[in-house]
């Protein structure tokens, strides 16, 4: 049975050929089968594992056979409970006549492997949608994007006899939420392994230490040596997963865009995403244009910022003009900093944009109350020494420097300078010759990385008598 929401998600989705329909149906309907049966503790869910998966419970029966301790603490959480769960109901020599589809039907007839039965009122786990990796593997999701992340669940595999489940694709996920509930509960993953094998054996047998059953059943080092050659590559789902995040990048998916172009410009990743930067750039432009906040940040610091550009020179006007829109969606999806950056072009008439202080006091505001840090200190220079006679506030400057003012002694270089120039502004001149000198000793600081120079000729003009405005735009003369 077809879960509504994959019904929805294809019809919403690009058009895409009629043939990757079917399959994404077929895929879907395969995991709804295996889901159906395993949630019933039907052996027959066997038949729908995937020919890896039959090898994958070969190896958790030799694993329970020959597994030194050491071997059994690498293993999952998840399959570790297996393991422990075949050490302590069966005897080596039942474990050696099962082969891999025996151990299989045994896990899902026990119910320790599988998917769980629903509690009451609920379903079970259907797939919202289902990307295919070229003609033979697939990946479905448990439901939409939260917004930073793929919801990926299981892996499917196409053979002769039609769509089969990689169990192993789903281990990694298990275990994290086994560990995630011992965090949150408080109990120690070994406390938390004893209560579960209870659980999983029942009254049919009794339950045994965990710690007793970290021993093998039997001492057979060369079947403990091929476990080494045959372990299971339990991360090999997040790289068939990050195909299926490339796959959706390319179907212009925007959340996958930002992914993997991200990954491909950083080469955070480059064992499993070669780094490529311009293609990165590229996926990431077109994930911002496509409205995607997060890649509209990343877009416009990269441009503004970013490690290509020149050093000892200015940002090149064409470089800002490119990043504007990108920063202007970033700053309009509520991101602080983009908020700054974008007051700041206004201010200083940057990117193509027309000299506006206004419009440089409203975005800087709006940082001030998405909790930008430095928001109040802009604010207030801006109003003080806006270049544009009409639009220059000292006395609106003064009343929100009130705190700044209170605060003084604890203020840094820059934020000092800020009060000399309100105070200037507002014909407090002997105050704003005060603080510019103490400005400039804090400026004299190792630690501070602003220039002095403007900060002497500001203090040249307070002892003159002399307010100050910003006539120039530091785009064109302050470097990256």
């Amino acid at each position: 049975m077809r879960c509504w929401m994959l019904c929805f998600a294809l019809l919403a989705a690009p058009a895409m050929a009629a043939d990757d329909l079917a399959e994404m149906n077929a895929v879907s309907q395969a995991w709804d089968r295996y889901a159906q049966l395993s949630s019933r503790d039907d052996p027959a869910s066997a038949a729908l594992l995937a020919p890896s998966s039959l090898d994958y419970y070969l190896f958790l029966r030799d694993a329970a056979r020959a597994a030194s301790s050491d071997q059994v603490r690498r293993i999952p959480i998840s399959d570790r409970l297996i393991v422990y769960a075949l050490r302590a109901s069966r005897s080596d020599a039942q474990l050696a006549e099962l082969d891999g589809t025996g151990v299989a039907k045994l896990c899902q007839s026990r119910d320790w492997c599988g998917v769980a039965a629903p509690e009451e009122g609920e379903s079970l786990p259907a797939l919202s949608h289902v990307t295919l990796i070229g003609s033979d593997r697939a990946v479905g999701e448990f439901g939409p994007p939260t917004g930073t992340n793929f919801q990926f669940g299981p892996e499917l595999v196409r053979t002769q006899d039609g769509w089969k489940v990689v169990a192993e694709s789903l281990v990694n996920d298990e275990s994290v939420q086994i560990a995630r509930h011992a965090q949150q509960t408080g109990t120690s993953e070994a406390d938390l392994a004893q209560f579960v094998l209870g659980e999983m054996l029942g009254d049919e047998t009794e339950t045994p230490a965990v710690a007793s059953l970290e021993q093998p059943t039997r001492d057979d080092a060369a079947l403990r040596a091929s476990l080494n050659d045959r372990w299971p590559t339990y991360l090999a789902t997040y790289k068939t997963r990050m195909a299926a995040i490339q796959r959706k990048a390319e179907d212009g998916d925007p959340l996958a865009q930002v992914t993997f172009g991200t990954m491909l410009y950083t080469g955070k990743l480059s064992d499993w995403v070669p780094q490529d930067k311009v293609r990165g750039m590229t996926l990431l432009v077109q994930a911002s244009e496509g409205g995607n906040v997060a890649a509209a940040t990343l877009v416009a610091g990269e441009l503004i910022a970013g490690d290509d550009l020149p050093k000892g020179q200015p940002i090149p006007p064409e470089r800002l003009a490119r990043a504007l829109p990108h920063l202007r969606r970033s700053a309009e999806g509520g991101h602080a900093m983009a908020m700054s950056e974008l007051s700041l072009l206004y201010f200083n008439g940057a990117a193509g944009l027309k000299r506006d202080c206004r419009q440089a006091d409203e975005w800087i505001a709006r940082a001030e109350d998405a909790g930008y840090e430095d928001a109040r200190n802009n604010r207030v220079w801006n109003l003080a020494v806006c270049p544009i006679p009409e639009q220059r506030d000292p006395a609106r400057a003064l009343a929100l420097a009130q705190r700044m003012i209170e605060e003084q002694d604890r203020l840094g270089a820059a934020e000092l300078d800020t009060l000399a120039a309100v105070y200037a502004a507002n014909g407090r001149f002997d105050e704003a010759v005060a603080l510019q000198k103490r400005a400039l000793i804090k400026f004299e600081d190792p630690a501070e990385t602003q220039t002095p120079k403007r900060a002497r000729e500001r203090l040249k003009a307070y002892s003159a008598r002399r307010d100050w405005v910003q006539d120039y735009s530091v785009f064109e003369t302050q470097a990256k």
